[in-house]
């Protein structure tokens, strides 16, 4: 048993929850919409996962075995035990200084941290091309960031950019306007949400409210917080625990536009495979 492994069995909730998904998957634990062992074996920390509308599940591996970023969109439909695209994509083996965010019409944009440009740079990856093509490479208003910093974007394909200690103590927001090619600051705020650090996940909703997961909350349970895009974050929506106990980095959280959220056990779990357990981050 691999030390990950035993961290996370050292919360009995959790091991609960893996033994329901490894040998029960069709039958949720309570506050679960769905717990199931992927088609993606278990995958190591150069992977990062998003989520699409209709909720396919997008593993990106950034460093794939012919040199290249690759796409593995594993299939809601499909119970997520089938692909529904595996590819080589155009964009070369990055590294931890790429972030990836799902676009609403199935283009992938890949954020470079810090570009030859010396800015945040963002270079969106064509879904119509088979993601063989990019359709935009640019340099952004944003100066080069580093792992402080995560990315989502909101229904009108603006970058929202969340800087999680930002010289105020607090976790900032900064919107880049698509309609200039990211080199208008559309917003650039304060949120309600104190400096965070790298534990802490986050998902961008079409509405631009942001959604922030805490991987081990003062509830004793990971916990969803929820800042309102209608008040400039500065205001939560919602802030409560999720159905998931304390969890370490072996996961990951990904945001589909209807709320949902995808839980990622990375290392396998009891199943062998990379587990996906989704749940409500606006109810429940």
């Amino acid at each position: 048993m691999s030390v990950q492994r035993r961290e996370l069995l050292g919360f009995g909730g959790a091991a609960l929850l893996l033994a329901l998904a490894g040998e029960r998957a069709a039958q949720a634990a309570p506050g679960f919409r769905l717990q199931t062992a992927t088609a993606l074996p278990p995958t190591p920390e150069t992977w990062a996962f998003q989520v699409f509308d209709n909720g396919d599940l997008v593993g990106v591996q950034r460093q794939g075995a012919r040199g290249r970023t690759e796409l593995h969109i594993v299939s809601a439909s499909g119970g997520f035990k089938r692909f529904a695209q595996q590819t080589e994509t155009a964009l070369e083996a990055a590294d931890a200084g790429w972030d990836f965010v799902a676009l609403a019409n199935r283009d992938v944009m890949a954020v470079r941290r810090s570009g030859a440009s010396g800015k945040t740079e963002v270079h969106v990856i064509d879904g119509s091309a088979g993601y063989r093509a990019y359709k935009l490479q640019t340099p952004t208003v944003l100066p080069a960031t580093d792992r402080r910093w995560a990315f989502g974007a909101n229904s009108n394909g603006d970058l929202v950019c969340i800087n999680r200690l930002s010289v105020t103590g607090q976790t900032e927001v900064l919107v880049l306007d698509a309609k200039s090619r990211y080199q208008r600051v559309a917003l650039q705020a304060d949120t309600a949400l104190h400096a965070t650090d790298t534990t802490w996940d986050f998902g961008v909703l079409p509405s631009g409210d942001i959604v922030a997961f805490n991987r081990g909350g003062n509830s004793a349970r990971s916990e969803v917080h929820v800042l309102d895009a209608s008040r400039r974050y500065g205001a939560f929506r919602r802030q409560a625990p999720t159905p998931l106990p304390p969890v370490t980095k072996a996961w990951q959280f990904a945001l589909r536009s209807n709320g949902e959220v995808y839980a990622v056990l990375t290392d396998g779990g009891s199943s062998g495979k990379t587990e996906v357990h989704i749940f409500d981050a606006l109810s429940g």
